[in-house]
Parts: structure tokens; C-alpha cells; sequence
């Protein structure tokens, strides 16, 4: 995502990679910043977090990463 500021156009990660890249990671405070992160934004692309999830779960230091965003979604 482009944001402009001070006629500059500055990138920043989209919520919904912020939340791949902290279930990715997987500690704790990330898991816990994932569940503030959908609560504060209901309308965030679900079906793109799980195909990139789904894609990363594939991979050994990925396993489990889909399940562990779905288990958030629930509790919710």
C-alpha cells in the first residue's frame, strides 16, 4: 500500500501482511497483536491471509500457520 506524505509516496505493509508476517513469526506478544489487530479492522481480506498462510504451511518452519490464524479467527 502507497501512502502520500509531504509529496513523497512512502510503502507500508498492508493489515492484512501484517498479520501473515506475525503468525508467521508465531511468538506470543505476535499472536496477541494478530487478535487486537482483527478486532480493531472486521474488514480485512480473510481469503487472502489463508492463501498465503496455506502456501507457508507448506513449508516445515511454516506448519501450523493456518491452523493457528483460524483458531484466532474462532475465539474472536
Amino acid at each position: 500500500m502507497k501512502v502520500r506524505i509531504i509529496n513523497e509516496e512512502v510503502s507500508f505493509a498492508s493489515v492484512e501482511d501484517v498479520v501473515i508476517h506475525k503468525i508467521f513469526a508465531g511468538r506470543p506478544r505476535d499472536i496477541e497483536d494478530v487478535r487486537a489487530i482483527l478486532l480493531k479492522n472486521r474488514d480485512v481480506d480473510v481469503e487472502y491471509i489463508r492463501r498465503w498462510l496455506k502456501d507457508f504451511d507448506s513449508l516445515p518452519e511454516g506448519e501450523g500457520v493456518l491452523a493457528t490464524f483460524e483458531a484466532i479467527l474462532k475465539d474472536l
